[in-house]
C-alpha cells in the first residue's frame, strides 16, 4: 500500500490550482488597487489641500502707475477653480500697486488682516485705512501706530522677469484673516 506522500505528486492538480488561484487574485488586486487608488487621491485632494499658489493675473502697465510712489488700486477679475467647481470670471479681489523708488513694484491684497474688511488709501502720509476697527497701515504695508490687526497687509508676488516688459503681473491669492500667520486660503 503506497503511503500518502508518494500518493501526491509534485505536480498534483490541487496544488497547481490552489497556486494559479492565489496568483490571479493577488495580481488583479494589484491590478484593480492603482486606478481605485488614484481615483480616490483625485476625489479627495481638493479637500485637503492647502491653500492654492494663486492665480498670475496682469494687472497694469507700470506707465499706469502714479510715479509719486501713491498706490493705485486694481480690481482682480479671474475665472477660479474651487475644488471640484470651475466658476467662470468675477471678481476675486483687489490689489493695491505702488511703483517704488529703485523702479519695482509693490502689490498689497487691499482685505484687512484682522477681520478681511476692504482697506483704503487716504494718502502717501496717512497711508492706508481699514474702516471697519480703524486700523492704520503705513505705506509700506506694515502696522501703524493705531493697528488692531495681528499683522501688516498681505504682501503680494509681483512677476519681475515681466516687471521689465513693462507690465504687472501678480499672484493674487487671499490669506486668513485674524491670525498673526500670513497663510493662504
Amino acid at each position: 500500500m503506497p503511503s500518502e506522500m508518494a500518493a501526491r505528486q509534485p505536480g498534483d492538480p490541487e496544488r497547481r490550482e490552489f497556486m494559479a488561484k492565489a496568483v490571479s487574485i493577488v495580481a488583479g488586486g494589484a491590478i484593480v488597487s492603482v486606478p481605485v487608488g488614484v481615483g480616490i487621491a483625485t476625489l479627495v485632494s481638493p479637500i485637503f489641500g492647502e491653500g492654492q499658489g494663486g492665480i498670475k493675473i496682469r494687472l497694469a502697465a507700470v506707465e499706469d502707475l502714479p510715479g509719486d510712489g501713491s498706490p493705485k488700486l486694481y480690481q482682480v477679475v479671474a475665472e477660479r477653480t474651487d475644488a471640484w467647481t470651475k466658476y467662470p470670471e468675477k471678481p476675486l479681489g483687489s490689489v493695491f500697486l505702488r511703483k517704488l523708488e529703485n523702479g519695482g513694484v509693490a502689490a498689497f491684497n487691499s482685505s484687512c488682516p484682522h477681520a478681511g474688511c476692504s482697506v483704503g488709501f487716504k494718502s502717501k502720509e496717512e497711508g492706508y485705512y481699514c474702516p471697519c476697527h480703524e486700523s492704520v497701515f503705513l505705506l509700506d504695508g506694515s502696522m501703524g501706530k493705531f493697528c488692531v490687526s495681528p499683522r501688516g497687509l498681505d504682501s503680494l508676488e509681483v512677476d519681475k522677469d515681466r516687471l521689465k516688459d513693462g507690465e504687472v503681473w501678480v499672484t493674487f491669492q487671499n490669506f486668513a484673516a485674524g491670525i498673526e500667520e500670513k497663510r493662504a486660503i
